[in-house]
C-alpha cells in the first residue's frame, strides 16, 4: 500500500488555489467598500514584478484577522513560532518522498503560523527583542526544510541538485546580508526574493510544477516545471544578496569617508 491515495496532488492544489482565490476576492470586496488596509507593518513592504503588493495585502488582512481572535483566545506567540518550523518540517519527508501538492500546502499553512506569531505578539503587548530573534531563527529553518526535501528527491542528478542547493544557498544569503548591516543601522532597497516572494514561488512550484509539467512537458520525469522555478529562485535570490552587498559596501564606506562632526 502506498500514499499516493491519501496525498493525491490534484486535490490539495487545487484546494489550495481556491482558497486563494476566494482570500483576494474578499479582500477586493473589502477594499471596494472601505478601501485598502493600512498597517505599520507594511509600511516597508512594496510590491515587485514578481509579487505584487495587493496579495501581500490580503494575506495580511486575513492573518491580522485570524491573529487577533488567537490573541483574545490566550494563544502564545512563541507557541505560533515554534509551531511554524515544526510544521515545516514535515515538507522534507513529502518533498522528499515527491509529494510536492502536500509539501508545499504545508509549507503555506507553517508560512502562515509564522506571520500570525507577530500579530499575536503585537495584540498582547509582547514584542521584544528576544521575540525578534527567536522568530527570525526559527524562519530560516523554515526556510531550509522545504528545499532540503527537494534535494533529497532531486538527488540523483547533480545538476538538478545544484539548482536546489542555489536556491537554497541565495534565500540564506538575501536574509543574512539584511541581518548583518542592520547592526550598522544600515538601511538597505527592497529586492527581490525577499521572504514572501521565496514563500510564493517554492510553495507554487511544489503545488503547481507536477501538474503543469504532466501538461507541458510529459515526456520529461520529475517536475522539470518546479524545477525551473527553482532555478529562478536560485538565480534572482543570489543576484538580489550580491546587490545588497555591494550597496552595503557603498554606503558603510560612505561613512567612513565623511567628515567627523
Amino acid at each position: 500500500m502506498t500514499l499516493a491515495p491519501i496525498f493525491d496532488g490534484k486535490p490539495i492544489a487545487l484546494l489550495i488555489l481556491a482558497g486563494v482565490a476566494c482570500l483576494l476576492m474578499a479582500y477586493a470586496v473589502r477594499v471596494a467598500r472601505v478601501g485598502r488596509i493600512a498597517a505599520a507593518r507594511l509600511d516597508t513592504v512594496r510590491g515587485t514584478v514578481l509579487l505584487g503588493r495587493y496579495p501581500i495585502e490580503a494575506f495580511h488582512w486575513a492573518a491580522r484577522a485570524l491573529g487577533k481572535a488567537l490573541s483574545r483566545a490566550g494563544v502564545s506567540p512563541d507557541l505560533l513560532t515554534f509551531l511554524s518550523p515544526a510544521l515545516t518540517l514535515l515538507t522534507v519527508p513529502f518533498a522528499a518522498a515527491g509529494y510536492f501538492e502536500a509539501a508545499g500546502a504545508i509549507l503555506i499553512l507553517g508560512s502562515s503560523l509564522d506571520a500570525l506569531d507577530g500579530i499575536v505578539a503585537r495584540e498582547l503587548g509582547m514584542t521584544s527583542d528576544a521575540g525578534e530573534v527567536l522568530d527570525s531563527v526559527m524562519d530560516r529553518y523554515s526556510d531550509t526544510f522545504a528545499l532540503a526535501g527537494l534535494g533529497l528527491f532531486y538527488r540523483d542528478s547533480a545538476t538538478s541538485l545544484a539548482i536546489v542547493l542555489l536556491a537554497l544557498l541565495g534565500s540564506m544569503m538575501v536574509s543574512y546580508v539584511r541581518a548583518k548591516t542592520d547592526k550598522f543601522g544600515v538601511a538597505l532597497p527592497s529586492t527581490l526574493m525577499r521572504r514572501p516572494e521565496r514563500i510564493a514561488y517554492l510553495s507554487g512550484a511544489m503545488l503547481l510544477g507536477p501538474s503543469l509539467s504532466a501538461w507541458v512537458l510529459p515526456a520529461y520525469p520529475k517536475s522539470p516545471v518546479t524545477l525551473a522555478t527553482l532555478a529562478v529562485v536560485a538565480i534572482v535570490a543570489n543576484v538580489a544578496a550580491l546587490q545588497l552587498l555591494v550597496r552595503a559596501r557603498q554606503e558603510l564606506r560612505r561613512r567612513c569617508e565623511l567628515p567627523p562632526s
